[in-house]
């Protein structure tokens, strides 16, 4: 009995490491603030629903369907803001950042001093993406995407623009 539960314990223990990370996406006072507030929250349960109003004709959309089948949850959160000062980008972003444990490894990370900060963290498996966090951070909006789950990157271009995810369209570079 002892080694069957033994064996129980350790099966799950081993299970909880590998599961995608859900990043604590409050930030108190901060949608008190924003002049517009953007608050997506997708589940698994809520996925499969959204699913199912899909076309099976529409080869995208089949292809979103199939990409968020095993996703645990897509989480956006989006405060716009009137002016300078209304908040603190890099606070913000650091406050998301720090959540991040060593599995999580940086695809992405765009700099600029005065437009839009970019970075785009991947939850590494092995050699598994297991979720994303895209953290997006300008003068006037701050933008989290948490992505829950297993993603196939050849496919993750189907979810812009779906399930409140922003669309990140290619910028010309600039010398800021």
């Amino acid at each position: 009995m002892k080694t069957g539960l033994l064996v129980l314990v350790f099966t799950i223990a081993a299970a909880f490491p590998a599961a995608a990370q859900q990043i604590n996406l409050d930030f108190p006072g901060l949608a008190d603030k924003a002049d517009e507030v953007v608050d997506v929250t997708l589940d698994a349960t809520m996925l499969r629903m959204a699913a199912k109003f899909l076309s099976n004709d529409d080869a995208d959309q089949r292809n979103v369907r199939d990409m968020i089948h095993n996703l645990e949850g897509v989480y956006v959160r989006s405060y716009d803001f009137g002016s300078d000062g209304d908040y603190d980008p890099r606070a913000s972003a650091d406050r998301v950042r720090s959540q991040l444990g060593a599995n999580w490894k940086p695809l992405v990370n765009v700099r600029s001093r005065t437009k839009e900060n970019v970075s785009i963290f991947a939850d590494m498996r092995g050699d598994k993406v297991n979720g994303l966090v895209i953290i997006s951070a300008e003068p006037h909006e701050f933008t989290v995407v948490n992505i829950v789950g297993p993603v196939d990157i050849d496919r993750l271009a189907s979810l812009e623009g779906e399930f409140g995810i922003p669309r990140f369209s290619a910028r010309e570079k600039s010398h800021d």
